[in-house]
């Protein structure tokens, strides 16, 4: 069964299509169900929606606490569907709370 992947973006996406190419040539067996940007205007939205992929954005200064911005990142991922989040070039720091969330299902690609 393919890993159902959230992958967490800011910038211009070049590790996220290097995770889309992978999943869709099957040397990945995953599948993007949702990427998640605290910017707007991050590329990385465009090369996902290229690929069909559904995207959000959270804007991280709409809420009064770190704690409350990564809790709502909790929620739009759970309701996605997301079992393994990857970091892709995402400039935030996570709070305890988000990454016990996903406990052992976290994956750093920091360029």
């Amino acid at each position: 069964m393919p890993l159902q992947l959230g992958v967490l973006v800011s910038g211009r996406g070049s590790n996220l299509q290097a995770v889309l190419d992978a999943c869709e040539a099957g040397s990945l067996d995953a599948q993007v169900r949702l990427v998640l940007s605290n910017k707007s205007d991050a590329q990385a939205l465009d090369r996902a929606e290229a690929a069909g992929v559904p995207t959000r954005v959270l804007d991280h200064r709409a809420f009064p606490s770190r704690a409350a911005f990564d809790e709502e990142m909790l929620q739009v991922l759970r309701s996605a569907g997301v079992e393994w989040v990857v970091l892709a070039g995402f400039m935030r720091l996570l709070t305890p709370q988000f990454i016990e969330g996903f406990r052992d299902r976290i994956v750093n690609v920091h360029p």
